[in-house]
């Protein structure tokens, strides 16, 4: 099975556009707060970029390892995905990829993989986050889903004002961090085009900002061009007591081949207001995704731009799935 050139290229061009952007960065430190930058060590997948977030009740394929597992049985499909990710202000970047597969049989699942660097010249913090996934639908309304979750956490050490401490940087031959965990979501479907999902992260309950404990709902509908969803999350540690997250976001597909999307995201532990936009082109082989947010007001006002490939195994795109079981 051959693949075209242009796809073939595309990873290249992504991992070259940001290995130079990694170079220019390289004298300059991080202008946002460490929380800002680490952001809970979310996987900034660009669909979830261009919806604000708010992917808990829609979001399936790849995008389903990241964000409520339940979702990978919502539509049958085989699809890799290459994805990177830059923040320039945090000096945060991100590369990895996922593979799911939900059409062999009722049972669906998904392997993901992402790295990451923030601020280099700085506390340089790297983390690495690996995943296996899997769902099933129960009837026709309801799927389950649960995420086994490795984390691990490096950090430089003697970068904090302290000097050299365990308490701030671990030791110089052990992460500061680094367990296993897991997500479980359920996404429900009580007419047609209406989902409302519910999914819980890091539930063994790490109790730190490395793989904060947190709770998202989201209610979503999709018709064949467009969607639209709103999510509220619960972040119980990286602050130190709750914060709420809002999110809104839309998609319309047009010509059926040209996703457009936009949303709005309030982050009350940040107290940040963001605005959100993507774009995409899809075929019936591959697809080529952009997600971007930009916070319009903040105490240290970021960017987060990220991008995937995705290769559809089976020859069905994210404007053409067939849901499981009539869901």
């Amino acid at each position: 099975m051959g693949i075209d050139t242009s796809l073939r290229r595309g990873p290249l061009l992504l991992s070259l556009a940001a290995l130079l952007w990694a170079a220019s960065a390289r004298a300059e430190t991080s202008a946002t707060t460490p929380e800002q930058g680490y952001e809970g060590g979310e996987v900034q997948h660009p669909r979830l970029l261009g919806m604000a977030g708010a992917q808990t009740a829609l979001g399936t394929s790849t995008n389903a390892l990241f964000s409520n597992p339940a979702n990978l049985v919502l539509a049958r499909v085989y699809h890799f995905e290459g994805l990177a990710a830059l923040g320039p202000e945090a000096r945060r970047q991100s590369y990895g990829g996922a593979i799911v597969d939900s059409s062999t049989n009722r049972l669906g699942g998904g392997l993901g993989g992402v790295w990451s660097m923030m601020d280099p010249d700085g506390i340089r913090r790297t983390w690495t986050d690996l995943r296996v996934a899997l769902a099933y639908p129960l009837g026709d309304m309801l799927a389950i889903g649960l995420t086994g979750r490795y984390i691990r956490v490096s950090q430089a050490v003697s970068r904090g004002p302290l000097g050299a401490s365990f308490a701030s940087d671990g030791t110089r031959g052990d992460p500061i961090f680094a367990r296993f965990t897991f997500d479980a979501g359920a996404t429900l479907s009580p007419t047609e085009g209406l989902r409302i999902g519910l999914v819980g992260k890091n539930l063994t309950y790490p109790e730190n900002g490395f793989a904060p404990t947190q709770l998202s709902l989201g209610v979503g509908y999709a018709a064949k061009v467009f969607s639209v969803e709103a999510d509220g999350l619960v972040d119980f540690n990286t602050f130190g007591r709750p914060r709420a997250r809002g999110m809104i976001g839309g998609e319309v597909l047009i010509a059926d081949r040209f996703p457009v999307r936009l949303g709005y995201r309030y982050d009350d532990g940040l107290r940040a207001h963001a605005i959100t936009g993507g774009l995409g082109y899809v075929d019936r082989r591959w697809s080529f995704e952009i997600g971007a947010r930009r916070d319009v007001a903040a105490a240290h006002p970021a960017t987060t731009v990220g991008a995937g490939i995705r290769y559809f195994y089976d020859g069905q795109s994210a404007a053409d799935e067939p849901d499981p079981a009539g869901m």
